[in-house]
C-alpha cells in the first residue's frame, strides 16, 4: 500500500531541477543573499536563478489614480538590467561563478518567490533586520517564503559578530567597500 503523502513527495521531487532560486532587490540584505546563493550554487554545481519582483504598472497606477505610461514589459527589461549589474558585480568576486538566469516579473515579492520555488531545490532570501525586534523575527517576505515555499528556504541574516566571518561575509564587505568607493 502506498500512502498519498509519499506519492506527492515523489511527484514533487520528480519536478525539481538542479537549481537554486534567490530573490533580490537593491538592498544590502539581498546582495548578501545573492552571495550565499552563488556560493551554494558553486558547491552544488547547479544553475542559479535570480528573481526580482516588481509592482505591476497598472496596479501602481490604479492605487494612486495616475496613468502609468510604461508597460510591465518595459519595467521588466529595466529591472533585468539593474539586476544584471548587481549579479555581475557579485559574480566578479566569485572564483568559479555558476550559470545564472535572471527573471524579473510583476507581482508581490513573497508569492512570486514561492511560485518560483516550485522547481527549485533551495530558495534563498535576505533579511534586512531593521531594529532590535525586527532582527529577532523574520521579515514579512522571509516568513511568507518559509511558510509557503515548495523548497527548503535559507534566510540570510546580516552578520552581527564581525569576528566570525565566512567567505560570504568577507565578500559582502568587499563588495560594499568597492561599491561605496
Amino acid at each position: 500500500m502506498i500512502e498519498t503523502g509519499s506519492v506527492n513527495q515523489a511527484a514533487t521531487k520528480a519536478t525539481k531541477v538542479q537549481e537554486i532560486v534567490v530573490g533580490i532587490d537593491e538592498s544590502d540584505a539581498s546582495r548578501l543573499a545573492l552571495i550565499y546563493a552563488v556560493e551554494e550554487a558553486v558547491c552544488r554545481q547547479t544553475l542559479l536563478r535570480v528573481v526580482t519582483a516588481f509592482e505591476s504598472a497598472g496596479r501602481f497606477g490604479d492605487r494612486y489614480s495616475i496613468p502609468i505610461p510604461v508597460s510591465d514589459e518595459e519595467i521588466a527589461r529595466r529591472e533585468e538590467v539593474a539586476t544584471r549589474e548587481i549579479v555581475d558585480e557579485v559574480l566578479g568576486a566569485a572564483e568559479s561563478p555558476p550559470e545564472v538566469r535572471i527573471v524579473a516579473m510583476a507581482g508581490a515579492t513573497g508569492p512570486t518567490l514561492v511560485e518560483e520555488s516550485r522547481t527549485a531545490e533551495l530558495l534563498v532570501v535576505g533579511h534586512r533586520g531593521r531594529g532590535e525586534l525586527a532582527s529577532v523575527l523574520l521579515g514579512s517576505v522571509g516568513l511568507y517564503c518559509v511558510l509557503q515555499a515548495h523548497a527548503p528556504v535559507l534566510v540570510v541574516r546580516p552578520p552581527t559578530d564581525t569576528s566570525d566571518r565566512t567567505s560570504a561575509h568577507t565578500t559582502a564587505e568587499k563588495i560594499r567597500t568597492t561599491s561605496d568607493s
